[in-house]
């Protein structure tokens, strides 16, 4: 984390952990969580979020689930000893006041058991959605009493599993809800901040920064996006154990292709807005016992492309002042495609174009391709040199015509056969282009074919 630059990590804080015995036992409060290895973290600048989850069997409802079952008393007050989740965040919030300000409530809740390509460990919550309601409230209510400058985020959600199962997003459901509760506009509508988790796909980041916000609005609510989870998990690495339990997974990628979505995924939330981006996960943590390759590294500690890539953006982006996303539209649509078409999933950029202002008049110029064929892009010049950057931070030879730098860009290789023909749903490999002495606020425009 330290050698990519992370500047904040998610850490989990089971309360079945924390409290395994009793509602009167916080014996264990900071062993799950250290105070020397949070300390490790703050000292070398990472910001903190926890999330808390997990209900300890004592405390469920569910005998036979307890973990994922809702809590008992849940509709006493919150400061009610008696109300036992309610207790837990507020001891938990307080004792890491100042070294944690930042929370979420649960991950991905709107899982459920009978979802298609649901296996057991993947859903959460067995409540019901006017319980995981109750459940926000409590735990907005008791953290804000232990920790007023504590930021209260809803659970990360991923989006398709209620699409594909034909439901409203669970945010939605949950604001549904809470409008009705005459108490909730005072209480910051018990959240400070939606999370998303959302993963293959760097499109998907815009379109659905647009609807979430366009959601919001519809129940006069304004609050930060935020993004939890993002990877493209490869199916390539025949390196690691039970490599074959991945290689058969119908969304195919290659390191190389998830090394280019870290830079493009990356780039499009800055572009489209999002307060917080994540990248999940560090380690594989045992491929043979997970549902994809998750890691930043292997669990031998070797690193895949990824790490490299995700260092240059992560090292490229940093203290950004402006970001603005301007693609060159296709002129011709080959689909049914967003925007024009609310029901489509699918955009009609042919070539991706993020700009970053950056401190010290510099201009960073995200490109890459969402052809299947190479092209030459070109964007106005604005200065009389610059630096070419690929993904790994290799420099490259700019090419300079006229009043443009030419850049060219390699195909994309990304597709999935459910998609439309010629869609990739990674693009070709990025580039980066640097300029010195570019004012911030001048004009952005799309790129050109050349």
């Amino acid at each position: 984390m330290a050698a990519i630059g992370a500047g904040w990590e998610r850490v989990v804080l089971s309360w079945a952990d924390i409290q395994p015995d009793g509602p009167d036992d916080f014996s264990w409060l900071g062993r799950t969580l250290p105070p020397r290895s949070l300390a490790g973290e703050l000292n070398r600048g990472v910001r903190m979020a926890g999330l808390l989850q997990f209900t300890p069997p004592w405390a469920g409802t569910d005998l036979d689930n307890p973990g994922r079952s809702v809590p008992r008393n849940l509709d006493l007050p919150d400061d009610d000893p008696r109300n036992y989740w309610g207790r837990f965040v507020f001891e938990t919030v307080r004792y890491y006041a100042g070294r944690i300000d930042d929370w979420i409530v649960w991950n991905e809740p709107e899982f459920q058991p009978a979802d298609a390509a649901v296996g057991q460990g993947t859903y959460t919550w067995l409540g019901t959605d006017e319980q995981f309601a109750r459940l926000m409230e409590v735990a907005y209510r008791a953290a804000k009493r232990a920790n007023p400058h504590a930021i209260v985020a809803f659970p990360g959600t991923s989006y398709w599993v209620d699409q594909n199962s034909g439901r409203p997003q669970f945010y939605e459901r949950f604001l549904r809800l809470v409008a009705a509760d005459p108490a909730a506009p005072a209480n910051n509508f018990y959240h400070d901040a939606v999370p998303l988790n959302l993963y293959r796909a760097p499109d998907d980041l815009v379109r659905l920064h647009q609807a979430f916000k366009e959601l919001q609005q519809r129940y006069g609510v304004d609050k930060p996006m935020w993004l939890l989870e993002l990877n493209a998990m490869p199916t390539d690495d025949t390196s690691i154990p039970c490599a074959t339990r991945h290689a058969g997974n119908p969304i195919q990628t290659t390191q190389e292709q998830q090394a280019a979505y870290a830079i493009q995924a990356l780039a499009l939330a800055a572009g489209a807005g999002y307060e917080r981006i994540g990248f999940y996960q560090m380690v594989d943590d045992d491929p043979c016992t997970q549902s994809a390759v998750w890691g930043i590294t292997r669990d031998d500690g070797s690193q895949r492309p990824v790490a490299s890539s995700l260092r240059t953006a992560i090292q490229s982006y940093s203290g950004f002042l402006r970001a603005r996303f301007t693609p060159l539209v296709r002129p011709q649509a080959r689909w049914a495609a967003w925007p024009d078409d609310p029901k489509s999933f699918t955009p009609n950029w042919q070539v991706y174009e993020v700009v970053f202002d950056l401190p010290g008049d510099r201009r960073l110029t995200v490109l890459w391709n969402g052809d299947g064929l190479p092209v030459r892009a070109r964007i106005p010049r604005h200065a009389a040199q610059a630096r070419l950057l690929d993904m790994q931070n290799q420099i490259l030879a700019a090419a300079s015509l006229g009043q443009d730098w030419a850049v060219d860009l390699p195909a994309a290789t990304t597709h999935y056969p459910g998609d439309p023909p010629g869609y990739f749903f990674i693009g070709g490999e990025p580039r980066l282009l640097v300029e010195e002495a570019v004012p911030p606020g001048t004009p952005v425009t799309p790129p050109r074919l050349g």
